[in-house]
Parts: structure tokens; sequence; C-alpha cells
């Protein structure tokens, strides 16, 4: 099964009964998933009780990495899909950024990976980047997750309604990102200052809606949540002792307006899944990620009573389906365009990409093109798009 396609590549708590609603319609139920790094892992076992006990949300809200749990389970992916996507990971090599030895040329090889910086050049001075990440591996990831619906443009046409928490860096500003493609609002939302580049969105920056609006229950309040379901991971405010080095105190200040606004988004919620005494694990140890989702339990087993009450009041009212959509799994471009790229290096990447219209290729044959033309070392990223025609 083939379908067609435009490549572009740029290079660059309590519980409110049921009865208190209308009984001839089912109230609206949403799922808020806060942003915390790798402790967002701990959202999973929710997201499974919620499939055991057939609770389907009608919207999904989540922040960072509450936007990758949540949007993967927002377009189908079942909490049991998602626990085995967050075992098998390699984080270290998602997180870390690079590109593998094998993509490189054997020119290349001798200055691969010889330096810890990296220096790029601009107006004839040499300048650090602004990141201390390369997200090319995670953009990778996120989009080869996300390929079932690269045709949905409309995050209401997901299996269940979707938004994303980012945050407007250049007007400070929140951001609530409800269209274009899946893997953007990802990659937007995580956009952690200081780590990950910043996402040019319009006529603006994005960066994680954590600096504004760590946990948004109020924009699923907002949008007519009847009830609300929510999951906190990121805590509020350390104490005068815990603030000592810098990187704690400079996370601190970049949270400081989610942390003033936490306990209002908490008191919204009508099931609070409350993580932040149960987790023993900081936001970078992804690799402990079997141990956060096992911590995750705890939080959900102590709501489990609200729960399961929730459940048999809902089983009344017919649930919305939730599976991937079908999708087809090769693609076959009409049109391959290359931007952002200088007629010189033209030539060069289009031989190491080596991807040709009219030939149906695989998703995994998209990526390991894109990873050769990374490897030239020519560039910081690439950034490929697929547009429907």
């Amino acid at each position: 099964m083939l379908w067609r396609a435009l490549l572009c590549l740029l290079f660059l708590g309590c519980f409110a009964p049921l009865s208190s609603f209308a009984q001839d319609k089912k109230p609206k139920v949403a799922l808020v998933l806060s942003g915390g790094g790798a402790k967002g892992l701990a959202h999973i076992p929710l997201l499974q009780t919620l499939d055991s006990l057939g609770i389907v949300p009608d919207l999904v809200v989540g922040n960072s990495m509450g936007t990758m749990v949540g949007g993967l389970y927002a377009m189908g992916y079942s909490g049991d899909s998602i626990a085995k996507i967050a075992r098998s990971a390699d984080w270290d090599n998602i997180m870390g950024g690079g590109t593998g030895l094998n993509d490189v040329t054997v020119e290349e090889k001798s200055e691969f990976n010889r330096y810890m910086v990296n220096l790029g050049l601009k107006d004839g001075k040499f300048r650090l980047g602004n990141s201390l990440i390369n997200d090319q591996n995670l953009r990778t990831f996120i989009s080869s997750l996300t390929f079932p619906v690269h045709k949905v443009h409309d995050f209401d046409d997901l299996p269940i309604p979707f938004r994303a928490m980012a945050t407007d860096i250049v007007n400070g500003k929140e951001v609530i990102l409800e269209s274009g493609t899946l893997a953007f609002a990802m990659r937007a939302s995580i956009s952690i200052p200081g780590i990950f580049t910043a996402v040019p969105y319009q006529e603006t920056l994005l960066v994680d809606g954590g600096v504004l609006n760590n946990f948004p229950v109020d924009v699923a309040k907002a949008m007519g949540a009847d009830i609300i379901i929510g999951s906190d991971v990121g805590g509020n405010m350390l104490p005068k002792e815990k603030l000592e080095n810098l990187s704690s105190i400079m996370f601190q200040a970049g949270m400081l307006n989610s942390y003033l606004k936490n306990p209002e988004s908490r008191a919204l919620c009508d099931i609070l899944v409350d993580h932040v005494p149960n987790l023993t694990y900081s936001t970078s140890d992804f690799v402990k990620s079997e141990t956060m989702m096992q911590e995750g339990k705890i939080g959900v087993s102590q709501n489990n009573d609200a729960l399961v009450a929730l459940s048999e009041q809902l089983k009344r009212f017919d649930q919305r389906p939730h599976k991937i959509p079908d999708y087809a799994d090769k693609v076959t471009f009409d049109t391959i365009v290359f931007n952002g790229i200088s007629k010189g290096n033209s030539t060069l990447v289009r031989e190491r990409a080596n991807l040709k219209p009219d030939t149906p290729y695989t998703l995994d044959e998209v990526k390991s093109g894109i990873a050769r033309a990374m490897g030239t070392g020519r560039f910081s990223q690439v950034n490929y798009a697929l547009q429907n025609t």
C-alpha cells in the first residue's frame, strides 16, 4: 500500500461524581500530563490503568514530556505500547544527539567526534550554539513514532483531541498548539531552554511550556472539560537547602511562574495523581525508565477508587475508539525539495541522501537517507517534513 507525498528538507485528589452532570449527555473527560523530563515516564502507569478500566479521555493536554507521552496516547498508542517504547528506547542516543559513525564518510571520520564543543562561523566570528544538545536523534525518534498520523494537521482529528503547551520566548506568552504536525508540537513543547534549541514558529521562537505553565489544567478547563484527571510529576519550588548549585538555581528560576501557578492547577483537578512524593530520580535520568514507571504506579494506586468509580459511571456512555489510524507503510515522493542549503553543498547532499522521486521508500529508508545527509558534517541539523499532495 503506497501513498504519494512531497518531501521537504530544511537544513537548520478528589473526584466530582458524575451525578452532578446531565445524565443524558456524556461529560467531557480530560487528561492533563505535566512536564518533568524523565520523570514524565511516571505518567505511563496512569494510561495503562485508564485502558484497563475502559476510560477513554475526550481530550489530552500535555507539556514537555507530558506532551510526548500524551501525544502518543492521543494518536492511538495504548499505555502498554508506550511503556514498551520507553523500555526499549536508547535514551542515551536519543538525548545525546550527534551523528552515528556509520553515517560519516571515510574522509570525515578522522575529524569526527574529536572535539567536545562545535563552533560555528557567522559574520566572520566563531560562535557557540544556543543549546547543549544536538536534537537530531530526538527529532528522528519523534518523527518515527508519529509517522502514522503525519497526514493529520488538526489535532481535533486525532483519535483523542490533543493540545500541547509551549512558550513564546520572544514575547513571553503561552502558546497552545492545536494544529500542524504532532511531531512539531512534541519537539516544541520539550525545548528546555539552554538544553535544546528553540523552535522557529510563525514570527517567533518556542521553548518548553514549563517556563509559564508546566501543568496546563486551565487549558483543559477552558476547553469545556467537565472532569479533569491530572498527573503531576513537576513538583514545587525547592527549599533553600536544596538550591545548592548553579543548575538547581537556574532551573528553579526558569520554572518560577509554573511553580507559583501549580497549586491553582492542582485544585482544578477532579482526580489528581501526585507523583512528586514517590519519585526518586531526576529530570535527566531517562535510563531509569523502568524505575520511573514502577514509582508511577504508587500515585495511581492511591487514586484507584476514584478511577474505578469514574469507570463505573461512564459505562452507560459510548467511549470513543482508541487505536492508531490505518496508514500506508511506504511512501512515494512526487517531488523532493532541498531548502536552506547552498548550491555548493546541494549536489553532495543529494548524492549522500540518495532519495529519488517515483521510488517507494519505507520510513526507515527515509531516515537512513537523512542520516547520510547529516553525516556529511556540514550541518548542525536536518529537518524534514512530508507534505501531502
